[in-house]
């Protein structure tokens, strides 16, 4: 649990902080064999100088993890820091072979071969070349300095040039193997992507009504239901508006069910705007909040709104409905619509709710039509 919490709450730094992990644990992997190496007098380090090496190089990455775990680095374009890390990692195996005698050189050179590993992070193959050419060019100038006192044509310089010349296949070689697994890494991360956009547009058109656009069933009875339990959480209130087209069977009986389908939606469509102009919604969006509920019927849910408040809304809505003339393809043709609205009470379900907003609609629908009358004490 203490290890969770070091490692942040947040998905990307925590990745970040465990790879740079993963790459501090490649330094403790050379830990025997410095020690081996000390022990059998094959560097000239010592105990004190390898430990000094070591801390070092804990120093380095104890300041990287802090400086990704702050977010301070994400003021960077690699917010990993991986190329300095690289470097860092560069520097320290050139100081730690310098010190190695002849018998050891040939294994520590796989500290070339751990940074590698570890630029499969997030290299291209371009920049794993440049740093091959930067290790190579490193050890060439160790080769340099090492040698510029002393005869190069011995055993030992016929050595290094061997380790030289094998160190340049061994990095160009995992440069292309790297960039692979990075165009690998990334075509599966852009398939993830493709992926998830293609499941949030299924999830997207199954909340959606196919005739009219807006959301659906499916979708109102979730956002309800949401609304529901942040009142029951918060204390506060909401109202829901059941609103249903007047005398509907008409437009498919005297114009066809064409005719019909194209007053639903432009029916849904005049609710939609006129929910806009009036603000009636506040913080949420009325594509999230109206819907078909079912037929002819158009459920509002109204959040932040009282009983009196809805009321006024659905009135001005009423209203505007009453004196638009929908274009279809037989012409303008105008519509109403009857209302029952109901205010959220402590405790009540969805069900119930609606219940009750379906009986003041009910209601309108014997009184005359074309009206808003609120559910009060019904139900």
């Amino acid at each position: 649990m203490a290890f969770d919490r070091l490692l942040s709450g947040d998905p990307s730094t925590r990745l970040r902080l465990q790879r740079q992990l993963m790459g501090a644990g490649s330094y403790m992997m050379f830990m025997l064999p410095g020690v081996l190496a000390v022990h059998w007098g094959w560097t000239r380090l010592g105990y004190g100088g390898l430990l000094a090496l070591f801390g070092a190089a804990l120093a380095v990455n104890t300041a990287f993890f802090a400086a990704i775990r702050s977010g301070w680095s994400r003021r960077f374009r690699d917010p990993t820091l991986l190329v300095p890390q690289i470097l860092v990692a560069l520097v320290l195996a050139v100081v730690t072979i310098h010190y190695m005698r002849d018998e050891a050189r040939s294994i520590m050179l796989m500290l070339f071969v751990a940074m590698f590993f570890f630029g499969v992070f997030g290299l291209t193959t371009r920049q794993f070349l440049r740093l091959a050419a930067l290790a190579v060019l490193a050890y060439a100038g160790l080769m340099a300095f090492e040698f510029r006192d002393r005869p190069l044509h011995t055993a030992s310089f016929r050595m290094e040039v061997l380790r030289l010349v094998s160190l340049v296949m061994i990095t160009v070689w995992l440069s292309f193997v790297g960039g692979y697994f990075a165009r690998l890494r990334q075509k599966l991360a852009d398939r993830r992507d493709a992926l998830q956009d293609a499941l949030a547009q299924v999830r997207e058109l199954s909340e959606r009504d196919e005739l009219t656009g807006a959301r659906n069933r499916r979708h109102l009875m979730r956002a309800l239901e949401r609304e529901r339990q942040r009142a029951a959480r918060t204390g506060a209130t909401f109202s829901v508006a059941l609103l249903d087209i007047d005398r509907f069977k008409q437009f498919n009986d005297v114009h066809g069910h064409q005719i019909g389908d194209e007053i639903l939606g432009a029916f849904c469509a005049c609710v939609q705007q006129c929910a806009r102009d009036l603000d009636v919604l506040a913080r949420e969006d009325v594509d999230d909040t109206f819907g078909r509920y079912g037929g002819e019927e158009f459920l509002l849910l109204l959040p932040h709104t009282p009983l009196d408040g809805a009321m006024q809304c659905l009135e001005r809505i009423r209203a505007t409905v009453e004196t638009t003339a929908f274009r279809t393809s037989a012409g303008p043709l105008a519509a109403t619509f009857s209302a029952g609205v109901a205010e959220y009470r402590a405790g009540e379900t969805a069900a119930h709710l609606l219940a009750r907003a379906d009986a003041a609609l009910y209601r309108a629908k014997r009184e005359g039509r074309n009206r808003v009358l609120a559910a009060g004490t019904v139900g």
